[in-house]
């Protein structure tokens, strides 16, 4: 394992993941259960969308979002599966993307413009970036041999 010096970016880098999943599973959660105060910040046709996914973006959705979640914990933890659970949720993140994007009727530009498709996209790009961050760490060894 390397030493602290080498990898002092790795307990704030995981806090941030956490953080930043944790923002990804509350918006998950208001959704899912249709939490009115919540659902007034959208139109009504974005609002009756996002509740009435079909199985598999809605399947997506949730992997990408606990996935990420239990993946940036692991992080935290140092474990050597991490990098796994993170590439899983982003490959959910992305399946979902194509699917907003190309199948979903309407599609998301159509359906929240510009600044839903740019927001999917950052959110796509950040999922990527922790798992390949992840993975660079449990290549260089900082992170634990469970895997």
């Amino acid at each position: 394992m390397p030493d602290d010096t080498e990898t002092w970016h790795l307990m704030p880098v995981a806090i941030l993941a956490i953080l930043w999943h944790l923002a990804g599973a509350v918006d998950y959660l208001l959704t899912q259960y249709s939490i009115a105060p919540y659902l007034v910040l959208f139109t009504q046709p974005q609002s009756s969308f996002f509740t009435a996914l079909p199985p598999l973006a809605d399947g997506a959705w949730a992997t990408a979002v606990w996935g990420g979640l239990l993946g940036a914990v692991l992080l935290f933890l140092r474990s050597g599966i991490a990098p796994w659970v993170l590439g899983v949720a982003s490959l959910a993140m992305i399946v979902l993307g194509v699917w907003l994007m190309g199948f979903a009727t309407p599609p998301l530009a159509d359906l929240a413009g510009p600044g839903g498709v740019a927001l999917l996209v950052t959110a796509t790009v950040i999922s990527i970036s922790f798992y390949l961050y992840a993975r660079r760490m449990r290549v260089a060894g900082a992170l634990g041999e469970d895997a």
